[in-house]
């Protein structure tokens, strides 16, 4: 019977005999003095507990919960005794097997594949296999370049490899990677190695700042040519956004295709058929210019700066103050845009029945719209180059879908659907009915014009205009051209099961969808 003590090694717990954990503790007592004046010692002292705990790991199973005095001692063995590798005079005194067959097998075993970052390009994958199969790190580079070139699979490889093996976090994953036995010696030399290569690297670069003052001066002149470039792209961008800025928002240029009186309309006046109420259009044109001129003199400001490199405390100031314009502006057209998408909310529709006729053959006529002259001509406005027009206090919108459905008896049926959108159920309502388009029946003739009207107080809505038309079982419509029928579908019960669809342009001219 012996008696057990419970340990945590690196973050591990263990049920280790007393004996045992002695022997482990003057082990890494003896370490540590033996370490105290070497470089990293910490770390090496940490790697150590580390591989400890490993090893510890691999003695135990489920019929052996405890760590024995004899597993401590092969551990030693493996790990070896800190002070055949510094001078000191003392020597530790611990029963050692010969470790000549154990560092070759932990050495096979545990060799591993990893990314080494320490002396990575990009990720560090090409180093690490280099390390593992320990040849030159360019071999591996030219190959992964030459599959990446002519195979083309040589950059997702190197993908999944940089997702899939692991980087090296310690030292013992360093160790692993080489395939070098994990004992206090290696730990020690890796360590040193490493601090080595830090030390190296940074007294170099120090010395380079402090004698070489063409270096410093190279990266001075490309900080420098970086600013001053992209100075200019600010101060580009701010001159090609302040042109059309001027141009189209502050000279009011008529370019959006809305036909009036007076021609087309500029951006300003447009607003005028979208937003709620003149308050609204007020503010959104307020809230555009400050968000307008604010980021085109940020830009223009902010790459003068990077050109010529004021750093005043005034320059900095005026780009707060500019800052904080700009987003008051955009604060004030947001809740612009709010208030109006309010308006877009309910979505409203009338049915408006036009008639029905027996016939085998329904003529569809499209009705342009004709401009009457002083003389007996009639004008056909056929050309539509314009979103809309605007007749006085009426706007004018162009184009009528069209939905071909099964009759449920002989006749043909022709309804129309006014839709429109509004802030509520009634709004909407009122704007459907304040909709004004003509399609009559005239014998077996159907005229349709293809323009529809409403007051210009109701803005724009999305009001829309489609025709219904019923088709009777052999029965045809005819437009122009083309003929539609719908043969062999059957209707449902107070629906629809089948249905096609056309449209018919501003200008006369049809198209059909099915």
């Amino acid at each position: 019977m012996k008696k057990t003590v419970s340990v945590n090694i690196r973050g591990i717990n263990f049920i280790i005999e007393e004996d045992a954990y002695e022997l482990l503790q003057q082990y890494l007592d003896r370490l540590s003095v033996t370490l105290k004046n070497e470089q990293g010692s910490r770390e090496i002292i940490e790697d150590i507990e580390l591989r400890i705990a490993e090893l510890c790991l691999q003695k135990l199973n489920t019929s052996k919960t405890v760590i024995e005095l004899s597993d401590i001692q092969e551990i030693i063995s493996v790990m070896g005794d800190p002070s055949q590798y510094i001078d000191e005079d003392e020597s530790f005194e611990t029963k050692q097997e010969p470790r000549e067959d154990k560092t070759t097998s932990e050495k096979d075993s545990d060799k591993k594949l990893y990314r080494d970052t320490d002396n990575a390009v990009i990720a560090g994958v090409c180093a690490g296999i280099a390390s593992f199969l320990k040849i030159d790190v360019v071999i591996i580079r030219a190959i992964f370049v030459i599959m990446f070139l002519f195979a083309g699979f040589g950059f997702p490889l190197y993908l999944i490899l940089w997702v899939i093996v692991p980087k090296t976090r310690s030292t013992i994953d360093r160790l692993r990677m080489k395939g070098k036995p994990i004992t206090v010696e290696t730990v020690r030399e890796e360590v040193e190695i490493a601090a080595e290569n830090i030390t190296k690297g940074s007294k170099r670069f120090a010395q380079q700042l402090r004698n070489d003052d063409t270096y410093s001066k190279s990266i001075r002149n490309g900080a420098r040519i970086i600013g001053t470039l992209f100075g200019i792209g600010l101060v580009f961008i701010g001159i090609t956004l302040l042109v059309p800025f001027l141009i189209f928002i502050i000279g009011g240029f008529e370019f959006i295709p809305v036909a009036n009186e007076s021609g087309f309309v500029s951006f300003p006046e447009f607003g005028e058929f979208v937003l709620t109420n003149s308050s609204d259009y007020n503010l959104m044109v307020t809230g555009i210019l400050l968000v307008g001129f604010s980021s085109i003199i940020f830009l223009l400001l902010s790459g003068s700066m990077f050109i010529f490199k004021i750093r005043n405390r005034w320059a900095k100031t005026t780009l707060f103050l500019l800052f904080l314009s700009g987003l008051t502006g955009g604060i004030i057209s947001a809740v612009v845009g709010i208030r109006t998408g309010k308006d877009f909310i309910q979505y409203s529709e009338i049915e408006v029945e036009v008639g029905s006729v027996y016939t085998n053959e329904l003529l569809l006529f499209p009705q342009e719209r004709t401009l009457n002259t002083e003389g007996k001509e009639k004008i056909k406005s056929n050309s539509r180059l314009s979103l809309m027009e605007v007749d006085g206090n009426d706007v004018r919108l162009y184009g009528v879908h069209i939905k071909y459905v099964p009759s449920s008896d002989s006749l043909f049926h022709i309804t129309k659907e006014l839709s429109a959108h509004g802030r509520s159920q009634e709004a909407g309502l009122e704007r459907c009915q304040n909709i004004d388009q003509y399609t009559e029946i005239a014998g077996d003739s159907l005229y349709v014009n293809t323009y529809y009207e409403f007051p210009k107080e109701d803005k724009l809505r999305d009001q829309e205009v489609q025709l219904v038309i019923q088709i009777p079982k052999g029965g045809t419509v005819r437009i122009k051209d083309r003929i539609i029928t719908l043969d062999g579908i059957e209707p449902q019960k107070d629906e629809y099961d089948y249905e096609q669809d056309g449209y018919l342009r501003g200008n006369g001219k049809y198209k059909h969808y099915n």
